[in-house]
């Protein structure tokens, strides 16, 4: 009876230990995950495709420029409300590109980043895009990244991140909406780590995507093939914050 009760002690006592030093790293790593954020956006190299992942401002802005720009052949916009128009998607950008009416794809079925990841799977497997920019929030780069990566790793993924105005990365410690909006994101990264790491065998395995999604194609004439789109691409660039 006493050597079962040391047992258990000892085996609670170990997973005291492992809790401990988990939530040590964890408070560690945090610090390092902001300042590994990007703090500018650089010119991104002429790509396959482009998506925009919606839940933040500047991000459908910046995807539209660099689609106008040629930085890529088509855009997807994942993540739209299943209720929302393109009107009512477009309003606040003012004048749209002439590639937006022909180029633009509107994903309806992802509720966070795990699905805005399945979509963008399904959507660059239909057109065989091979290297895709991704617009996104600096903050939310991290984990969309590995979340794109986990489900299609033959993919080139080049991040494009903007930078909201309510979140201040050069004062992040003295400014409380931006404090608690990195602690959230990095919890976040933290869970979906974890997450991935045993759906893939610790990253040594593609994850599972979805066989379909749900997607709104533009309603003009399609965008040329892969190849020629790329041979065609602009020499423009884009830098700065949105």
């Amino acid at each position: 009876m006493q050597s079962g009760r040391s047992h258990r002690w000892a085996f609670f006592g170990f997973a005291f230990r492992v809790v401990v030093a988990l939530f040590v790293l964890a408070v560690l790593g945090f610090p390092i995950f902001v300042w590994s954020l990007p703090r500018a956006s650089s010119a991104p190299p002429a790509s396959d495709a482009i998506v925009a992942l919606t839940g933040g401002e500047g991000r459908l802005a910046a995807g539209l420029e660099l689609l106008e720009l040629g930085k890529g052949q088509r855009l997807l916009i994942s993540g739209v409300h299943s209720g929302t128009t393109r009107a009512e998607l477009f309003a606040a950008v003012g004048q749209l590109p002439m590639r937006a009416a022909c180029c633009v794809d509107l994903g309806r079925g992802a509720e966070n980043t795990i699905g805005n990841a399945g979509e963008t799977a399904v959507w660059a497997d239909k057109h065989g895009y091979r290297s895709i920019i991704v617009v996104t929030a600096t903050y939310h780069m991290p984990r969309s990244l590995m979340e794109l990566r986990a489900v299609m790793p033959g993919t080139k993924l080049v991040p494009y991140p903007v930078f909201p105005d309510r979140v201040r990365l050069a004062e992040w410690w003295s400014d409380p909406e931006t404090t608690g909006v990195l602690t959230g994101e990095y919890l976040k990264f933290i869970v979906s780590a974890v997450r991935l790491g045993v759906a893939t065998r610790f990253f040594t395995q593609p994850a599972s995507a979805p066989d379909e999604a749900i997607i709104e194609e533009a309603p003009g004439q399609p965008a040329e093939s892969p190849d020629s789109a790329t041979q065609d691409l602009s020499s423009g660039w884009v830098s700065g914050q949105h």
